[in-house]
C-alpha cells in the first residue's frame, strides 16, 4: 500500500476515534510540555551556576620574595630591607618584577587580565605608624575588584575617580583604629592625602591599609627612597583567568615562564571546578533519562492503541491486508498524534518559560542580595 493511503486511512481512523486521539494528543502535550518545562528550568539554573561557579577563586597574585632565587624578569632591592619600610607581600620583603613579566602574563590564553601591584609597608612615627600602602591601576576593573578592592566595597564616601590623583581609600579596620574618616587626610611620605572612602573588602589576596593609584603609589616610594627606586615594575602582579576550570593551567604556565616567583591563590575554585564537571554529567544524565521517558510513553500510548483495536486488525487481516502494512497503519496514526502532541506540548512549554521569570523557575525568587560574597 503506498503511503499517502496508509496516511489517509490514518487520518479517518483518528478522526472517527476523536475522544480517544483527542485524549492521547493531550497525553503526549502535557507530557512534553512537563519535560520541556523540567528541562528548560534545570538548565536555566544550571547556566546560572556556572557562571557563579566560572568566576569562583578564579585569580591569583605573584610576587618574588626577598632572599630566595629571583625570577628572570626580577630585580633584587639592596638596602631595601632593613626596618619596617619596604616592599612587601604576605609579610615578607619582595624584589620587584618586570612590566616584561606582566606582558607575558597577559598573552596567556587563560589568563583574562594581568595587573601591576605595588604593595609598600611605611613607617609614620608622627603620622599613623606602621602600615601598608596598596597601589593599583584603575584602568584594570577586572583584576584589582577580585584581588584588591572594588566599587562595591565602600562603606562611605566614594571609589576612587580615574581620573583623580593624591586621594586614597582606607580600609574600615586601619580608619577606626586610626580614628580617620571619609573626606579626612592622612600623612604618607611627607605629603598630606585626602581620604576619599572607606571600604570592608573582605579577605582579598592583595590587602592593604590603605589603596592609591598606582601613579599615587609610585610617588610615595620615590619621595621614600629615591627617584630611580622604580623603573617599569612593581612588586606584586594581581591575574584574573577567564575561569576556574583553566586556573591551574594558567598557574602552571606562569610558574613555567618564570620559575622563581612565588603564585598565591585560594583553594576554593578547586571544588567549583568539580561541581562544573559534575553539572556537565548531570545535564547529560537527565537528557538520557528524558529521552528515555519519552520513549516509554510513546511505546505505552502504541500497545495500548494495539490492544483497544484488536478486532479492528482482525477485520483488517480478514480483508487481506498484509501484516507489514498494519504495522505501517498503526505506526503511522501513532506517530501523528505523536507529532500533533509533541508540537502542542512544546508551544505550551516555551509560554510557561517566557511567562514566569528565570529567578523563580529556578527557585531564586525573593532572595535577592542574601548571598554571601565569593572568594
Amino acid at each position: 500500500m503506498r503511503l499517502a493511503d496508509l496516511i489517509a486511512c490514518a487520518g479517518r481512523e483518528l478522526s472517527r476515534r476523536k475522544p480517544r486521539t483527542a485524549a492521547t494528543v493531550l497525553g503526549y502535550a502535557v507530557a512534553v510540555a512537563a519535560m520541556v518545562v523540567i528541562a528548560g528550568a534545570l538548565r536555566q539554573a544550571r547556566t546560572r551556576a556556572d557562571a557563579v561557579l566560572t568566576s569562583t577563586g578564579t585569580h591569583f597574585v605573584i610576587y618574588s620574595p626577598s632572599g630566595a632565587p629571583a625570577c628572570d624578569a626580577c630585580r633584587v632591592l639592596s638596602g631595601k630591607e632593613g626596618g619596617d619600610d619596604g616592599f612587601v607581600a604576605y609579610g615578607g620583603f619582595t624584589n620587584l618584577i618586570s612590566y616584561r613579566a606582566l606582558d607575558a602574563i597577559r598573552s596567556l590564553p587563560a589568563v583574562k587580565e594581568a595587573s601591576p601591584f605595588l604593595l609598600l609597608r611605611l613607617e609614620e612615627p608622627a603620622g599613623p605608624g606602621s602600615f601598608t600602602v596598596g597601589g593599583f591601576d584603575p584602568a584594570s576593573e577586572i583584576a584589582v575588584g577580585t584581588t584588591c578592592c572594588a566599587e562595591t566595597d565602600i562603606i562611605d564616601g566614594k571609589f576612587l575617580d580615574p581620573a583623580e590623583d593624591g586621594k586614597v581609600l582606607l580600609e574600615e579596620g586601619f580608619a577606626a583604629a586610626k580614628g580617620l574618616r571619609a573626606g579626612g587626610s592622612i600623612e604618607i611620605a611627607g605629603t598630606s592625602m585626602s581620604v576619599a572612602g572607606i571600604v570592608n573588602p573582605g579577605i582579598r589576596p592583595a590587602k592593604a591599609d590603605v589603596y592609591m593609584h598606582l601613579a599615587d603609589a609610585r610617588r610615595v616610594a620615590e619621595r621614600r627612597w629615591g627617584e630611580n627606586v622604580l623603573g617599569r615594575e612593581a612588586n606584586v602582579i594581581l591575574v584574573e583567568v577567564r575561569s576556574s576550570l583553566v586556573q591551574d593551567e594558567a598557574m602552571r604556565k606562569v610558574k613555567d615562564l618564570f620559575p622563581g616567583i612565588v603564585i598565591s591563590t585560594y583553594a576554593c575554585y578547586r571544588p567549583a571546578a568539580v561541581v562544573l564537571g559534575m553539572n556537565e554529567a548531570a545535564a547529560w544524565t537527565l537528557t538520557g533519562l528524558l529521552a528515555a521517558f519519552a520513549l516509554a510513553f510513546a511505546s505505552k500510548s502504541g500497545l495500548a492503541s494495539v490492544i483497544e483495536r484488536r478486532r479492528d486488525v482482525a477485520i483488517l487481516k480478514s480483508i487481506g491486508w498484509p501484516d507489514g502494512s498494519i504495522l505501517r497503519q498503526v505506526l503511522l496514526e501513532g506517530s501523528l498524534q505523536a507529532l500533533a502532541g509533541s508540537a502542542l506540548g512544546c508551544a505550551a512549554a516555551a509560554a510557561i518559560l517566557l511567562a514566569v521569570p528565570a529567578r523563580i523557575m529556578t527557585g531564586e525568587g525573593g532572595r535577592e542580595g542574601a548571598g554571601l560574597p565569593l572568594e
